[in-house]
């Protein structure tokens, strides 16, 4: 029976466990009142022990009505495996279901955006990495300890450190593929490899300065079966097989003209998230089944790995017992929790079969969300006599495993709601409580429509407060949590921001709502009276509503019940673009000039699309106004038509009264002072 339902199934009556003897006993103590002669403490016995039963039944039953139609669906548990043995062939079965002699792509994983600085204070005050949670870093491409600037360059592959002066110097370079040197694990020889810099982390341990770097790592052989690119002149291209990991190699930069590796370590799987805390890396990898039908028996392919990099680089298989999996949806897709711990050199694994899309950490805890789709079909009868039509519609649930961070990463609870989420700014935890925002898909009478949800979940993953059906029709756009308020922007044709109140867990409602054109795509708090807009405006063409240029907006919520709109700017036309709208990490602040530096793409304001400005943009807030104080590009320009722009774009960091503005192929300083540029040089 499904568990939205308010039905009394009768058939639960028969979960309730009574023993034989009770069952015996009961049977002769009704018998004995058909009896002459009979004592009545007998008779009070055998009414004592039915109204037991009785009031036990009763209660089991009211329980169960009472059941919110949000309660946990139990089939989204899971089991611990209890051995290798166990694992490879419920995966070799599995596999064979799904694959049936064609070769099987798992879903790889999608690599979310974000950031967070937890490296100590230096001597000089600089800018930190975005965060959501104060005191949890996370991996960006660039960071400053206000000594020197670390900085990863797609374009070429490496690593690149500056010194923090108005004249910067460069004093370290390092290349993605020489992160290795010529160490592999035995069961690796004879593969091709690739390793590409993602991002990383500062980390300050007593008098050491550490720098971890996260990198994807691709191995992989030519399929021997295909023809090399000499032997065909047109043909299929060849299928590469192999595997994918993330390496974390913890460098000791304490002294930078003496850098090198102080340990590594390498996790099956692309990378999802990172976050780094207390001298632990917490690290989740995503890794899909990849395997010829042929290889399945290959009990080596099966089993999540890890390789630890001394004197030796060895492969070495994470325990079964560290193995969870969901006995009603077996997914050919491992995501892997890692502990790293920096101090101690120590790492450990706990592994959920499944595809999880995004995760949210806090002091305590960790959590993974995915989005489970249950699609069913309902018969509806047509205005023709003796037919019908079948309509398609689906359920969208976001299910919460819940991880506890001890000594190492422990499994704990887990629950469902109703929705999908949009990103990991829809997830909080305050006070003991998690809290979660999703937009819900609705089918009614064959007419689609969206409905969004707030829901407070205590820490035995029970739902104990909810808000349903907020802006009908509309969706979630951004949200941010701050202490016990949520700060909600739903959009479809106006902006409206709701304040939330989730002081009390158990009744969450709703304060105030400010209506205004264009939508934000990401909140950030100011003050505790003030929270800042980054997204689009938008106008009405043609009774649709499109988007214009981009804009910037100061909410005032000192009324929680009357938020309003201080002040806004809008930057550029249509096709205007900053990654900070869904990247917080490029969204820089520096509170001591309150100062907002992001990359910008602008185009000419006059719904042409042709482009005005690339480059960084740094925006101002001063006495509640918002204020462009300067624009610093790259691009070199031989005529007004031609941009020749850096592959990648731009971020920047600021040190005590500097701001450092990096791209792809070119470096400069800005004086915060006279917002003057005072150098400007190739990377």
């Amino acid at each position: 029976m499904r568990n939205d339902k308010r039905e009394l199934d009768l058939r639960r009556l028969d979960e309730i466990y009574i023993s034989e003897d009770l069952k015996r006993r009961t049977l002769l103590k009704c018998k004995d009142l058909n009896k002459g002669g009979i004592v009545m403490k007998r008779r009070w016995a055998a009414v004592v022990m039915t109204l037991v039963v009785s009031i036990f039944a009763f209660t089991y039953v009211l329980s169960y009505l009472r059941q919110d139609k949000d309660a946990k669906d139990l089939s989204y548990e899971l089991t611990q495996v209890q051995s290798k043995k166990e694992f490879v062939s419920m995966m070799n079965k599995k596999l064979r279901e799904q694959s049936g002699g064609i070769r099987f792509f798992g879903g790889r994983a999608k690599e979310e955006k974000a950031l967070d600085s937890s490296a100590q204070p230096a001597s000089k005050e600089h800018s930190n990495t975005n965060v959501q949670v104060e005191g949890i870093d996370e991996a960006d491409i660039i960071k400053t300890d206000g000594k020197y600037i670390y900085v990863i360059n797609f374009e070429r592959n490496e690593l690149n450190v500056y010194t923090a002066e108005e004249k910067p110097k460069k004093v370290l370079n390092l290349n993605g593929e020489d992160i290795l040197g010529n160490k592999e694990a035995k069961e690796f020889k004879g593969y091709k490899r690739h390793i590409g810099l993602q991002d990383m982390f500062l980390y300050k341990n007593g008098d050491r300065d550490y720098l971890i770097i996260m990198s994807s790592v691709n191995r992989y052989k030519e399929n021997p079966q295909q023809p090399t690119l000499k032997e065909r002149v047109i043909g299929i291209m060849p299928i590469y097989y192999g595997e994918d990991t993330t390496l974390i190699s913890v460098y000791d930069v304490s002294d930078i003209e003496k850098v090198n590796p102080v340990k590594q370590y390498e996790i099956t799987g692309n990378k999802l998230s990172a976050r780094l805390k207390d001298g632990k890396v917490y690290l989740v990898t995503n890794k899909g089944f990849y395997y010829y039908i042929s290889e399945l028996n290959k009990n080596d392919n099966l089993i999540p790995y890890y390789i630890e990099y001394g004197q030796e680089a060895i492969k070495k298989e994470i325990d079964a017992s560290n193995i969870r999996y969901n006995k009603q949806d077996i997914q050919p897709n491992y995501t892997i929790i890692s502990s790293i711990d920096l101090i101690n050199n120590k790492i450990s694994n706990q592994v959920v079969l499944g595809y999880f899309e995004n995760m949210y950490m806090s002091h305590e805890s960790l959590y993974l969300v995915k989005t489970a789709v249950n699609y069913k079909e309902i018969k509806q009868d047509s205005s023709k006599p003796n037919e019908s039509i079948a309509v398609s519609v689906y359920d969208e649930n976001t299910v919460i495993y819940k991880f506890d961070l001890e000594e190492k990463v422990e499994y704990k609870k887990f629950t469902s709601v109703k929705g999908r989420i949009i990103n990991q700014f829809s997830m909080d935890e305050y006070d003991g409580y998690f809290r979660i925002a999703t937009t819900e898909s609705i089918n009614e009478n064959n007419k689609f429509s969206t409905s969004n949800n707030v829901f407070v979940i205590d820490k035995n993953m029970n739902v104990v407060g909810k808000i349903n059906n907020i802006a009908p029709d509309e969706r979630i756009y951004s949200t941010r949590f701050v202490g016990d308020k949520l700060y909600m922007v739903t959009f479809k044709q106006v902006d409206p921001l709701f304040v939330i109140d989730l002081k009390n867990p158990r009744e969450p409602k709703i304060l105030g709502l400010l209506k205004i054109p264009g939508y934000s795509t990401y909140l950030h708090p100011y003050d505790e009276n003030t929270i800042i807009g980054f997204g689009m405006d938008t106008g009405e063409m043609e009774g649709r509503v499109v988007n214009k240029g981009m804009k910037v907006a100061i909410f005032d919520i000192s009324d929680l019940n009357h938020p309003k709109q201080k002040d806004s700017i809008e930057i550029g036309g249509k096709g205007t673009f900053s990654e900070s709208l869904y990247n917080h990490k490029a969204l820089v602040e520096y509170r001591k000039y309150d100062l907002y530096a992001f990359d910008l793409y602008e185009t000419k304001n006059d719904d042409s699309f042709n482009l005005e400005f690339s480059g960084l943009c740094l925006m101002q807030i001063k006495n509640g106004k918002l204020d462009i104080k300067a624009k610093v590009t790259h691009s070199k320009t031989d005529s007004p038509d031609a941009y020749r722009e850096p592959l990648y774009g731009y971020r920047a960091v600021f040190v005590d009264n500097l701001m450092f503005v990096i791209s792809s192929r070119a470096i400069s300083v800005i004086n915060l002072d006279s917002m003057k540029e005072v150098y400007n040089g190739n990377i």
